[in-house]
């Protein structure tokens, strides 16, 4: 016989005959079934657009707040008025809304241009008067285009865990290489001479971008300290190009413009011009690198955590100097646009 306190059946205990046999909720996924796995992944990808609009614009925000604030300290009419806040609140309100007001319609005027000129050119219907409204957008863009290419550049670097501080000098040597290509080859025609000189700027920027990556990944060298030090070397190896024979030694007082440039896209009058197109470009490129393709996956494997990525077979070396190189080189195409374009 067994223990009495031990019922012999579950005709004894038929409690536990429904703990047994009791059914998770139909409603209930396992944890790891498909549909739980669908679920978590739709729940992050969710997660990931909402914070690709939440975080852009509370960094606008938080910028307009805090340079509302600087506004106000710098501002004579402002202080004055919030030395009497408590005698008349309504006028420190009133009269730092109104400096922040002025200063940021003044910003904003002078990047995008005036909404009452742009209106009024509109409604003249005089074409040269539009092209005069347009202006500031037109220039703009233009100081655009660069900082786009170079902050590609930088992300690049960032997604792989490493620090390019070297934009400048890979952006200075990569105008170099496109101007001796841009000077050189008259006889090309002007479409494969503009691709050669674009071509050119990304190689000077991509050999210039591959030291630092070499030296980081052979000796452990830390990119931040190489890429600054080789910022200085770059620019006054531009010096010395300009200031000895290489370049004549001719002092002109306006620079010849290369023998091919990027094309104006609304006439002369303004200086927008193809190059935001290719800078455009070039961001659509990099964000399908990095994000659509097995580059771009040991990009970011490396740069989270670089010895899972060893032990999964990949590189870290090999990849560092890769996302080095690239890096180097778009920023040597911001350089090379701009010899193609500001003249």
């Amino acid at each position: 016989m067994g223990d009495p306190r031990l019922p012999s059946s579950t005709e004894d205990d038929p409690d536990a005959s429904q703990t047994r046999t009791a059914a998770p909720p139909d409603d209930a996924a396992e944890p790891d079934s498909p549909e739980a796995v669908d679920e978590l992944f739709a729940t992050r990808q969710r997660t990931r657009r909402s914070r690709t609009v939440l975080l852009p614009a509370l960094a606008v925000l938080t910028a307009l707040a805090l340079g509302g604030l600087l506004i106000i300290f710098t501002n004579h009419d402002a202080l004055q008025a919030w030395a009497g806040f408590f005698r008349d609140p309504v006028r420190a309100l009133s009269t730092s809304w109104t400096a922040v007001w002025a200063a940021y319609y003044a910003l904003f005027s002078g990047a995008l241009g005036s909404p009452s000129e742009i209106a009024h050119a509109i409604g003249s219907g005089d074409l040269d008067q539009f092209r005069s409204s347009l202006a500031p957008i037109s220039e703009t863009v233009v100081t655009a285009t660069p900082l786009i290419l170079v902050g590609l550049s930088v992300a690049i670097g960032f997604r792989a865990g490493l620090f390019n501080i070297g934009g400048e000098g890979q952006m200075n040597i990569g105008a170099l290489v496109a101007s001796a290509a841009g000077f050189s080859f008259p006889g090309l025609p002007g479409p494969v001479h503009l691709v050669l000189v674009l071509m050119a700027g990304f190689a000077g920027g991509a050999l210039w971008g591959a030291i630092p990556g070499f030296l980081k990944a052979k000796t452990g060298a830390h990119e931040v300290i190489t890429t600054i030090m080789l910022n200085f070397v770059a620019v006054s190896l531009v010096l010395y190009v300009l200031s000895t024979h290489f370049y004549g030694q001719q002092a002109e007082p306006v620079a010849k413009p290369v023998k091919v440039s990027y094309p104006h896209l609304f006439g002369s009058s303004l200086r927008i011009h193809f190059g935001i197109f290719v800078a455009l470009a070039v961001a659509a490129a990099v964000a399908w690198l990095l994000n659509r393709t097995t580059v771009g996956f040991r990009f970011r494997a490396v740069g989270a955590n670089p010895d899972a990525a060893r032990a999964a077979g990949m590189s870290p070396s090999r990849t560092t100097i890769l996302v080095m190189t690239l890096a180097g080189g778009i920023a040597g195409l911001a350089g090379s646009n701009q010899l193609l374009s500001v003249t």
